[in-house]
């Protein structure tokens, strides 16, 4: 159909805008969405924090005055090497029934889906009962001081919304069976680096005061810490939604509880990334810098850390902890200077009843659970105004595709965008109609 192209179109054109954060240069993506919003007749606000970076607002007036319903994308992507991927990643190529670049499924396939929405509802002269708000920010994939941090403190009105629908969530799709899952929370940024400094010299004359063996000893305390499994409410609800009556390692899986003390069980979710990520704070060296000469003993040598802690936990105890790891020999600088810790949201609402009747209807009556983000996502700023805030794109995705989301030939089948797109056009009418 002429509609389905025209979509398709429209996100390949859309991914072919590189908006590599950093250095973001989110602009001219701006510019595009704007052109698009304004050719439908639609009022737009582009707000521009700092050169070459840039937000976009669109609002459908409702019947109330306050309290808005807000659709939330980022419009930025994480770096991508052309020479790793089997097509340029900023291409948009279509091929062989997908649609392939940087930010296919992080986020701008959500961007485009949540802007179609949109427009239908205002091209169908619906009125919602509250504002509805289309935002699309800035520099999301490194924090978003330039883009939602900058966006609350300049249009007041969005501090004061009665709900946020973002990304962390979809279909996921495994072994045949299909369930949804709604990001309501996520895990807290703690990235921190060691450093420590010792005698530099000759390669051939090591002394006892080394700056590298410092470093790497209490990395490998930090490593090989075995942080305590703690079960949130929201995990113990997503991974018995999942696993119920499942055989794993031979043993029927009744609950979260009694699996956690079934040995064959709890080592069999330590060993899945994700169930391991969900039950406890995670630690892991990413970048290790040192010395310039193999044959030169460097005098400074630094290591650092992507850190997630788990909902309920206190970073200050957290770094107490790295500190008494680490011992005195290196110092334990902490990255991450941003003051929002994400709360979670409650998920007894009548917005994520409303989102899985909407999903129930459209794909039967699959699970549909509330789950915690292992990431990072812009939410986080909505939720500790204490706003609901949802992350949930109706694409189905299998683990393969989700693990492309950040890394080589990122991509999404033509054939799940354009159902996204009517789902999301299904979830945007339910939300027009909240009081």
């Amino acid at each position: 159909m002429y509609e389905e192209d025209y979509a398709v179109k429209i996100l390949s054109d859309f991914i072919k805008i590189n908006t590599s954060n950093p250095p973001g240069n989110e602009e001219e993506a701006v510019e595009f969405l704007d052109s698009i919003l304004t050719k439908e007749g639609l009022e737009t606000q582009i707000y521009l924090p700092v050169k070459k970076r840039a937000n976009l607002l669109s609002k459908i007036k409702g019947r109330k005055k306050g309290k808005p319903i807000v659709l939330l994308s980022h419009i930025d992507v994480v770096p991508a090497n052309p020479d790793e991927w089997d097509v340029h990643p900023f291409s948009g190529e279509i091929k062989d029934g997908f649609i392939y670049g940087r930010g296919a499924i992080d986020m701008k396939s959500q961007t485009i889906s949540q802007l179609f929405a949109f427009i239908d509802l205002y091209k169908k002269g619906i009125v919602p009962e509250r504002d509805l708000i289309f935002l699309a920010t800035c520099d999301e994939e490194v924090g978003g001081k330039n883009g939602i941090e900058y966006m609350l403190n300049e249009v007041k009105e969005l501090q004061e919304a009665s709900f946020v629908l973002s990304e962390g969530g979809s279909f996921i799709e495994e072994n045949g069976f299909i369930h949804a899952q709604i990001a309501v929370a996520e895990k807290k940024i703690s990235q921190f680096m060691l450093k420590a400094h010792g005698q530099g010299g000759h390669g051939s004359m090591p002394s006892q005061d080394s700056a590298n063996e410092k470093v790497i000893k209490a990395s490998y305390e930090i490593i090989s810490h075995k942080w305590p499994i703690k079960v949130t409410g929201v995990v113990n609800s997503y991974l018995n939604g999942i696993l119920k009556d499942k055989t794993i390692e031979g043993v029927r899986f009744n609950t979260l509880k009694e699996g956690l003390k079934n040995k064959k069980i709890r080592e069999a979710l330590e060993a899945n990334p994700l169930f391991n990520a969900l039950l406890r704070n995670t630690v892991v060296p990413t970048i290790l810098k040192s010395g310039e000469k193999i044959n030169v003993i460097p005098s400074e040598a630094t290591i650092y850390f992507d850190a997630r802690l788990l909902p309920q936990e206190n970073k200050e105890n957290f770094f107490s902890r790295i500190k008494k790891l680490c011992g005195k020999d290196v110092e334990v600088i902490m990255l991450d200077g941003s003051a929002v810790d994400p709360k979670p949201s409650s998920y007894n609402t009548e917005y994520f009843k409303g989102i899985k009747e909407t999903i129930r209807r459209s794909k039967g009556d699959i699970p549909v659970l509330p789950c915690l983000l292992t990431g990072a996502s812009d939410l986080r700023y909505f939720r500790n105004l204490n706003i609901p805030a949802y992350g949930f794109f109706p694409a189905v995705f299998d683990k393969e595709e989700i693990l492309k989301m950040h890394g080589k030939n990122e991509r999404i089948s033509v054939e799940n965008f354009i159902n996204a797109i009517e789902m999301t056009k299904d979830i945007v009418n339910f939300l027009a109609k909240c009081r």
